[in-house]
């Protein structure tokens, strides 16, 4: 019961990470594209929080992979990796 719980968890955090890189990739793009500096400023603050977000997300998958109770850490390894890939390139 307890590893049902806990691979739904997973499962959640999984598409939550797979919207939030969808959404900074779009965030990333218009703000590239963006001529006015007010939009621009606006993007940049809402890139910050998203990063922040995968960043929490990030965290969580790092805390599950030290745990022993998951044998396949392969979907956690690729999407730690995932999430620091996409939050490297803006910098």
């Amino acid at each position: 019961m307890a590893a049902r719980k806990l691979q739904t968890e997973i499962d959640r955090t999984f598409k939550k990470v797979t919207e939030g890189v969808e959404l900074f990739e779009g965030l990333y793009d218009k703000l590239q594209t963006s001529a006015n500096q007010g939009q621009k400023e606006k993007l940049e603050s809402d890139l910050k929080t998203q990063i922040k977000k995968l960043q929490r997300l990030r965290d969580q998958i790092k805390t599950w992979l030290q745990s022993n109770d998951i044998k396949d850490k392969k979907p956690l390894m690729e999407n730690r990796r995932l999430i620091e890939t996409v939050c490297v390139q803006t910098r």
